[in-house]
C-alpha cells in the first residue's frame, strides 16, 4: 500500500470523529455501527492479509466466548427484527463480539499503516470535535434543566435522557485520553499544568453530572498517567499486569471482600450498596460452575430479588429504604453484575478469564515501551487503559459491543495522535 493511499485514513478517521459527537450524544450505542464503517474502509485501505498474536488472542476469548452460548441458559435467535421494520439487529452476544474484534482489528491496522507526520489536518479534526464533545459535557452539568428540555423531544425527560447523558459522559471519558495527548503537543513545557487542568475540569463536569464511574475514570488515568512517567520502561506492563490481576481476584476482592465492608457501619452510597450484592450474588454463581462458567449473558437470568434473601432485605430496610420502593420484588443482580471481570468470571469461567489475561498481557508486552514514545503519546495511551478499566470495573455488560467499539475507535485515535506527532513533542499549527 502506497504512503498516499495509507494517508487517506487519516480522513476515514476524522470523518468518524465528526460523527462521534451526535452518537454520544444520543446514548453512544451507535459506536457499534461507527465502528462497522471504518472497519469497512480499512478493508480498502489495509486488508487483512495477515494477522498477530494481539488479534488472534481476543479472538480467541470472543470465540470462546461464543461457544459457550450452547450451556447458557440465555438462548434465542441468532437475528431478530427486520430489515423493512428498520429494527433488525444481531441478537447473538457471541456473533455480535466476534465482528466487533474483527471490526476493531481492521480498524486499528488501518490506523497503524497511516505514515508517520501525515494525517496533521484530521487530527485537528479530531481535536475539534472532542473539544465540543467536552464542552457539551461540561454545559450537561452545569446546566442540567435545559438539557433535560433539549433531549425531550427525542427522548423521556425522567427515564431516557438521564440515562443519554451519563452514556455520553462514559464515551467522553475514552475520548479525553486523545484529548489530554493533543494539550500535551499544543502545549510543550507547560503540558503538566495544561493537563492537570484538563483532568480538573472534566472532573468537575463529571461530578455535577452525578457519573461515579467516569469519576473514577479520571482517577485511574491520573493514576496511570503517573505510572507510565515515572516507569518508562516497565509502565504499560505494570498496568495491565495490574489489571490482570484485578481480574484474576475479582470473585474475591468483590465477592467477599467487598461484601464484608458492606456488613460494616461505613456510610456506603446505595447506587454502590446495590452494586456490592450484585457482586455478592455473583460470586456465589462463580463458585457453582468455577471452570466454564454459565454462559455467556447467563447473568440475564439470575432472577433472585431481596425477597428472596430475607438477611439482603434487612440490609435494605437498615442502609437504603425510601419512600414506598418495592424492594422485595426488586432483582439483586439487573441484568449484568456491573463488573466487567466479574462477570467473565461467572459466564465464561476459568477458561474465559485466562484468555482475557492473556490478551491483555500480550498487549501490554507487545505495546513500546513508554520511554520510546514522546510524551504525548504516551499520556493518551495510558489514559486510554486508565479511562477503560474504570468503564470495565463499574459500568457496562461485558458483551456491550458499543463499549469495545468505542475503545476501538478511540484508539485509532490515539495511534493517529501517534502517527503526527512522532517526531516531536511538541504539536505547530
Amino acid at each position: 500500500m502506497t504512503q498516499a493511499r495509507a494517508g487517506g485514513y487519516a480522513i476515514v478517521l476524522a470523518a468518524a470523529f465528526v460523527l462521534w459527537v451526535p452518537v454520544a450524544l444520543f446514548g453512544a450505542q451507535g459506536y457499534t455501527a461507527l465502528v462497522g464503517l471504518t472497519a469497512i474502509a480499512a478493508a480498502f485501505y489495509a486488508p487483512l492479509k495477515r494477522t498477530n498474536l494481539m488479534v488472534l488472542s481476543v479472538l480467541a476469548l470472543a470465540v470462546w466466548s461464543a461457544a459457550s452460548s450452547v450451556w447458557s441458559p440465555e438462548t434465542g435467535a441468532i437475528m431478530a427484527g427486520t430489515l423493512s421494520d428498520g429494527n433488525w439487529t444481531i441478537d447473538a452476544a457471541g456473533i455480535r463480539m466476534v465482528l466487533t474484534v474483527i471490526a476493531g482489528a481492521l480498524t486499528l491496522a488501518a490506523a497503524a499503516r497511516i505514515p508517520f507526520d501525515a494525517g496533521r489536518k484530521a487530527l485537528l479534526v479530531v481535536g475539534a470535535m472532542l473539544s465540543i464533545h467536552g464542552l457539551l459535557t461540561l454545559a450537561m452539568g452545569l446546566i442540567p434543566e435545559l438539557t433535560l428540555d433539549a433531549y425531550a423531544p427525542l427522548s423521556n425527560r425522567v427515564t431516557e435522557a438521564p440515562q443519554n447523558i451519563l452514556r455520553s459522559a462514559n464515551a467522553f471519558v475514552l475520548g479525553l485520553p486523545i484529548l489530554l495527548g493533543l494539550a500535551a503537543a499544543f502545549t510543550g513545557k507547560s503540558r503538566v499544568p495544561v493537563c492537570v487542568g484538563l483532568l480538573a475540569v472534566a472532573f468537575v463536569a463529571f461530578l455535577l453530572i452525578g457519573s461515579d464511574v467516569a469519576l473514577l475514570g479520571v482517577i485511574a488515568m491520573a493514576v496511570a498517567i503517573g505510572v507510565v512517567m515515572i516507569f518508562v520502561h516497565m509502565g504499560y506492563r505494570i498496568l495491565v499486569a495490574a489489571i490482570s490481576v484485578l481480574i484474576l481476584i475479582s470473585p474475591i476482592l468483590l465477592g467477599v471482600g467487598a461484601a464484608a465492608v458492606a456488613k460494616t457501619d461505613a456510610p456506603l452510597p446505595c447506587s454502590v450498596q446495590s452494586r456490592v450484592w450484585a457482586w455478592q450474588l455473583t460470586a456465589e454463581k462463580i463458585a457453582e460452575r468455577p471452570v466454564t462458567g454459565h454462559g455467556i449473558e447467563a447473568s440475564k437470568e439470575w432472577r433472585d430479588t431481596f425477597g428472596d434473601r430475607p438477611e439482603l432485605l434487612r440490609e435494605v430496610d437498615q442502609k437504603c429504604r425510601t419512600g414506598n420502593a418495592d424492594w422485595e420484588v426488586y432483582r439483586i443482580l439487573p441484568g449484568h453484575p456491573h463488573n466487567m471481570g466479574l462477570q467473565l468470571w461467572g459466564e465464561t469461567g476459568l477458561i474465559g478469564v485466562s484468555l482475557a489475561i492473556a490478551s491483555l498481557l500480550i498487549i501490554g508486552w507487545r505495546l513500546p515501551r513508554p520511554g520510546d514514545l514522546n510524551i504525548p503519546t504516551r499520556i493518551a495511551v495510558a489514559s486510554l487503559i486508565g479511562g477503560s478499566f474504570a468503564l470495565f470495573s463499574l459500568s457496562y455488560s461485558i458483551w456491550n459491543e458499543a463499549f469495545w467499539a468505542t475503545v476501538a475507535i478511540a484508539a485509532a485515535g490515539v495511534i493517529l495522535l501517534d502517527r503526527v506527532t512522532r517526531s516531536s513533542d511538541k504539536l505547530d499549527l
